[in-house]
């Protein structure tokens, strides 16, 4: 975990991060920050095949507010949508009229658009996710950079 630290204490200013149990958490801050700003949640963690290096695993994507927004718009409209759509449709092949079969087609629309706002929202946040991905990518690379620097010091060459 003191990879982790040691990466935390070179965050710009517009990031700020956080060591929560075992994972670090990285977030833009500052006026930059928009709904749709991502987080991005990784593990520094030793490999257990090979202990003289280390593994970085994580995940980009939206804060949490946003992920429970869609969450609660897909499953609400989804099953709201499924019992209409179903009744409806009992109601027909009975042989009666009822034009809450329309739910269904509405229903479609609602979830599109969710998924189309999300894809917009994603597109926004791409700058920023370049933003945290590289500042990983810098510092892992300075990492091995040391670490292969003091492996050539120490090497019997």
């Amino acid at each position: 975990m003191e990879k982790a630290t040691l990466l935390l204490e070179q965050t710009p200013p517009h990031m700020k991060g956080v060591i929560a149990n075992d994972l670090v958490i990285l977030n833009i801050v500052g006026e930059e920050v928009h709904y749709w700003s991502p987080r991005l949640t990784f593990r520094v963690e030793e490999d257990e095949d090979d202990e003289t290096h280390t593994k970085v695993a994580g995940l980009i994507g939206p804060r949490p507010p946003v992920w429970t927004l869609f969450m609660f718009i897909y499953f609400f409209v989804g099953t709201v949508g499924f019992f209409i759509s179903t009744f409806a449709l009992s109601k027909i092949l009975m042989g009666q009229k009822s034009l809450l079969i329309a739910a269904f087609p509405i229903t479609i629309v609602f979830l599109l658009t969710a998924y189309f706002a999300g894809k917009y929202g994603e597109k926004l946040a791409k700058d920023q996710m370049e933003i945290l991905k590289g500042f990983v990518r810098e510092v892992i690379s300075f990492d091995e950079k040391v670490d292969n620097h003091l492996e050539a010091e120490h090497s019997p060459d």
